[in-house]
């Protein structure tokens, strides 16, 4: 491999595939080791209900990337999307280059907790889902820990990560609840009178909580107060607990940590949070490419 060639970071979610390409060059001029997107990163969102979304994927990629070549960096939370999609890239990147020279086995990265540098300091390491790993990874890569990661996807992950000195930064685990679709498709399908219900998705400002005066309005609500509600709950149960007693030494001066948050939903509950808070998006894509980074430190002739 040269260094011209490009990264793709793939985030499998449940719901959507998030990509984000990356030239090798820019990682290792450090191009996109930054608190804010790069313009020199591509980036787009598969949702996976669309048809064909695996050729899509790799329709966009080959448009963005002419017929250079392709590294695939891959960070699953469902193997029932990553499989068809890694079947689809090998059939592409296989075919176009049995047209250009003889075939090449494709570069697919499977990324898994042993990948991430940093402390994990949970039950069993091994069954963190990556994605939090990679969110909380590129979180303590652009702000000093401690830190609260929120990642709002269809799962809302609410995760703690701690300073150590002379050492990576420490993930302490964290939360898990249901996100904002999840929580609203349950209660439309469990109560009746409620099915006809749908999400108001259009944001409203970040207006204060005030009784809603109709049911959809009622609906949406009840799920952003609980979501929000949790998420700031846990940031300041984080920042009390024993267990990650360096919050007054290295967080705001009330001890609070610092809350980043991205995901889907980051733009919908953003206006809502009253605790300060930094918005990031594509934080798992910028984990993955953090890693291609710190690969080509290690190896600055190129992925090796």
């Amino acid at each position: 491999m040269t260094p011209a060639e490009t990264i793709a970071a793939i985030d499998v979610g449940n719901s959507a595939i998030k990509v984000a390409l990356a030239n090798t060059s820019d990682l290792l001029a450090g191009a996109v080791n930054s608190s804010a997107p790069d313009g020199s990163i591509c980036y787009q969102t598969f949702p996976l209900d669309q048809p064909q979304w695996d050729q899509q994927v790799c329709h966009w990629v080959q448009q963005q990337t002419g017929r250079s070549e392709v590294s695939w960096w891959v960070s699953t939370v469902n193997h029932a999307a990553s499989r068809p999609l890694r079947d689809a890239v090998c059939d592409c990147w296989e075919s176009r280059r049995s047209m250009s020279g003889p075939p090449r086995q494709v570069d697919w990265r499977h990324l898994s907790s042993h990948d991430v540098p940093l402390q994990i300091r949970v039950d069993a390491p091994e069954k963190v889902g990556i994605d939090r790993l990679l969110s909380a990874y590129a979180a303590s890569n652009r702000f000093d820990p401690p830190l609260v990661v929120v990642d709002a996807g269809s799962a809302v992950t609410v995760d703690c990560v701690r300073r150590s000195p002379d050492a990576p930064p420490v993930f302490a685990g964290g939360a898990i609840l249901p996100g904002i679709r999840l929580q609203h498709a349950a209660l439309v399908t469990g109560t009746e009178g409620l099915q006809q219900a749908t999400l108001e998705t259009v944001p409203d400002g970040g207006r204060a909580m005030a009784p809603a005066t109709n049911t959809r309005q009622a609906i949406r609500l009840g799920v952003l107060a609980a979501v929000v509600g949790g998420v700031e709950r846990l940031a300041r149960e984080y920042a009390e607990s024993p267990q990650t007693s360096d919050a007054r030494e290295n967080g705001d001066a009330d001890g609070a940590f610092r809350i980043v948050l991205s995901g889907g939903d980051a733009v919908t509950l953003s206006p809502y949070l009253r605790a300060p808070h930094e918005r990031v998006p594509h934080l798992v894509c910028l984990g993955i490419l953090d890693l291609a980074i710190r690969q080509c430190q290690l190896a600055p002739s190129g992925l090796k």
